[in-house]
């Protein structure tokens, strides 16, 4: 059984990420306004998320493996602490 303490320490932690997130979130639609980078259409299925988008008037198509960004997104979780090893 983990100790109260710990427990609330990992919620105050959590707390603190998600606020990060929220901020790095907002700096890169900024950057997105900034860069007049549009979306156009987003779709996801089990093996991939393909994305349509436009920047200035050049419009073009963007494919990411599920696998791949899943991974990323878990080992820089592990890297922060925010999910255990």
């Amino acid at each position: 059984m983990e100790r109260p303490t710990a427990i609330l320490r990992r919620l105050l932690i959590l707390e603190s990420i998600q606020a990060h997130i929220t901020r790095e979130l907002a700096r890169v639609k900024e950057q997105m306004l900034t860069e007049d980078l549009r979306i156009i259409e987003r779709q996801a299925s089990a093996m991939d998320v393909r994305i349509q988008y436009r920047v200035g008037n050049h419009y073009d198509e963007a494919v990411f493996m599920r696998k791949m960004l899943e991974a990323e997104a878990a080992n820089r979780a592990k890297r922060t602490g925010m999910i255990p090893r």
